[in-house]
Formats: structure tokens, C-alpha cells, sequence
């Protein structure tokens, strides 16, 4: 934005777009995740299915959980701007 180039704006907002909708997807992402595995870990399911969940299972996965979000973050690498 430094520059006295007009499309360099637009180029801005599209980026802070991409960046909001990343951002969106990732919190829909950790809460579905969350509303499902922390549950399950919990052991609310257990009466209905008579399995249990290790703990070292269930950090494994919350571990999967956190890589897959910042994947998502770090593909905002790839981002092209805009061409006007």
C-alpha cells in the first residue's frame, strides 16, 4: 500500500478476504472437530458402544487436529494476487 499504484488496494482487500475466509474455516473446522472428538474422549458414548477411548489416542488425535489447521494456514503461501 505503499506505492502509488491504485491496484495494489485491490490487491489488499482480496488478500484480507482470502485471509478472513481461511480464518472462517478454520475455527469451523476446530469446532466440529472439538464437538465430535471431545465427547467421544470423554466417554459420553460409552453406555451406547462399550468402547473407550486411550488417552494417548485422543491426544493423537488432537495433535492431528492442530496440524491440520496450521496446513491450512501455511497454504495461504500460495496465494496469487489479483489481476487487474
Amino acid at each position: 500500500l505503499m506505492t502509488t499504484d491504485v491496484s495494489s488496494v485491490c490487491v489488499a482487500i482480496h488478500l484480507s478476504r482470502t485471509i478472513f475466509q481461511r480464518i472462517r474455516l478454520n475455527y469451523l473446522w476446530a469446532c466440529m472437530y472439538n464437538g465430535l472428538g471431545i465427547p467421544i474422549a470423554a466417554g459420553i458414548f460409552y453406555p451406547l458402544v462399550q468402547i473407550s477411548l486411550p488417552p494417548s489416542v485422543a491426544a493423537g488425535a488432537m495433535v492431528l487436529s492442530s496440524l491440520s489447521v496450521v496446513a491450512s494456514s501455511l497454504s495461504l503461501k500460495l496465494y496469487e494476487p489479483v489481476r487487474i
